[in-house]
């Protein structure tokens, strides 16, 4: 194979990196991303600067009013990038305007610019061909006077929508009782075509009862879900299967006896939370009585088998996946909760819906990891490099999904509620949202191709399984939650399959115990 060389000239040039945010997803119909992306392609080519195509630093439909983009979306990653070395410094990070940085108070805000300065790059807006570096801020005066105006003033506009929607809320929690908040609601109930209110779906409500029934008459959650996975009664939703959890939670839920409390997001010590605001009675139809309520509520909710310990046990929590039907596998003890020994089972052959059961020593999968975990290092496989094609062919799908939604909307709106056409608007919906879903999933795997960054997640891993003394399970499921996607527990083979997350179909495995084709 022939080796090509790049001229000098080019490979010296300084690299530019284009961060694309807005808040609000239905901005992604208009143009504001082909405005925001073709821009910092002009500049870059305008200036000499080599455009980064490796690395995507999208915030799309993300705020930057409490600086979300900046602790949990990709412009605070792009700072870590930049101090593992994946990004150089001297590199260039081109935005439309200032606010697309952060829409904090100005100090805040000032803080943000001045954190990507001080690692070395160069923040270019592209509006104006502004460029806030380090030096400039330190040594002109006027350009931090200008950066801290501009912020005062996205940081106002933030606040004043924010008192807008807020008092637009506060009338409709206020409203509720006469008029639903939301079409949401429990699975067992539907919202009336003129939207008024909600009705009881009568076999799902019964079904309701039923499970408040059981309950009282002493069958546990499991044996419930057992009961009618056996019988075939439809789950509510798009689950295939009757689970414990989702038993538990309907117990637990005031909905049954038509209450709910609306709530409210405030930013707390600089994270959003869901704040409780009135409770308001009577705004579903009750299909348990509140009597029924307070006795299963008496009973602990249905015998729920919670440890109470609050300690993660399982150094595979959220990761174990069933060979056979790549559902969950779930921690269980055999022999009681004290003293017993745990065991990783499948959710489905737990709650009766098919699948075998089969039992995997816990013991024998984490002391695998913890004494194997320094051997992936010299598994780690390169990134896929289609990825950037898949975003882009699944963010087409999304749009065309979207248009074909506003169509559908047109059509309802000069013919009236068509149920042919609601049906094509629910499945259309659900569609772009399963897209909106794949995005997400695919920007965060692009994310973590950087190489820097998964060597490090890797090192850490390692650290942790290396320590001395009681380690610390929490933070190696965390570390692989980050490098992996699942881990399928191949009990007749006696292997872990560890699929990358940042090298999709990429699949390394550790043996955790000899073949075997019978049950514990």
């Amino acid at each position: 194979m022939t080796k090509h060389t790049v001229p000098a000239t080019l490979t010296n040039r300084p690299k530019a990196f284009s961060y694309v945010r807005f808040s609000t997803p239905e901005q992604a119909k208009g143009d504001s991303f082909r405005r925001q992306t073709e821009a910092a392609a002009q500049y870059a080519a305008v200036n000499g600067l080599d455009m980064d195509t490796k690395f995507t630093f999208h915030d799309l439909g993300k705020s930057a009013f409490r600086g979300r983009n900046s602790t949990e979306g990709m412009l605070g990653e792009f700072l870590k990038y930049v101090k593992s070395g994946d990004v150089p410094k001297g590199s260039y990070l081109l935005v439309e305007n200032l606010d697309r940085v952060s829409r904090e108070t100005a100090w805040d805000a000032l803080d943000r610019l001045r954190d990507i300065a001080k690692e070395g790059v160069t923040v270019v807006t592209l509006s104006d061909g502004k460029q806030y570096s380090f030096d400039s801020l330190r040594q002109n005066p006027m350009d931090m006077m200008f950066a801290i105006m501009l912020f005062m003033r996205a940081n106002d506009e933030s606040e004043t929508k924010g008192r807008r929607v807020g008092a637009a809320w506060a009338n409709k929690r206020r409203l509720a009782k006469d008029k639903p908040l939301t079409a949401l609601c429990p699975g067992w109930l539907a919202l009336r075509p003129d939207r008024s209110g909600f009705d009881p779906i009568p076999d799902r409500a019964a079904t309701v009862r039923r499970v408040f029934e059981l309950t009282l008459a002493g069958s546990g959650q499991h044996s419930i879900a057992e009961t009618l996975n056996r019988e075939g009664v439809a789950m509510f939703g798009r689950g295939k299967h009757w689970h414990r959890s989702y038993i538990k939670k309907m117990l637990a839920d005031p909905s049954t006896i038509g209450t709910f409390t609306p709530h409210r997001l405030e930013t707390i010590e600089g994270k959003k939370t869901r704040v409780p605001a009135e409770t308001v009675e009577g705004y579903f139809p009750a299909v348990i009585d509140p009597e029924t309520f307070e006795r299963v509520a008496a009973m602990g909710g249905g015998r729920a088998g919670h440890s109470g310990r609050g300690v993660m046990a399982n150094i595979l929590a959220g990761l174990a996946k069933c060979p056979q039907c790549d559902a969950t596998m779930t921690r269980v003890n055999k022999g009681g909760k004290k003293g017993g020994k745990p065991y990783l089972v499948c959710t489905v052959a737990k709650a009766g819906a098919g699948c075998d059961y089969r039992q995997v020593r816990l013991e024998d999968v984490t002391t695998t990891i913890i004494e194997k975990a320094g051997s992936l290092l010299g598994m780690l496989p390169s990134p896929e490099a289609e990825l950037q094609g898949r975003w882009e062919s699944t963010t087409a799908a999304e749009a065309a999904a979207s248009d074909a939604i506003e169509k559908i909307i047109a059509a309802i709106e000069q013919t009236g509620h068509s149920p042919a056409l609601l049906d094509r608007l629910r499945e259309r919906s659900a569609d772009r949202e399963e897209l909106k879903r794949t995005l997400a999933d695919l920007e965060g795997r692009i994310a973590d191709t950087l190489t820097n960054r998964v060597q490090e997640t890797l090192g850490r891993l390692v650290d942790a399984t290396e320590a001395d003394g009681e380690r610390d399970v929490a933070a190696i499921n965390a570390s692989l939650k980050q490098l992996f996607d699942k881990v399928v527990i191949d009990y007749l083979q006696g292997f872990l399959w560890l699929h990358w997350k940042h090298a999709p179909g990429e699949v390394s495995s550790l043996m955790y115990a000899w073949p075997r084709t019978s049950t514990e």
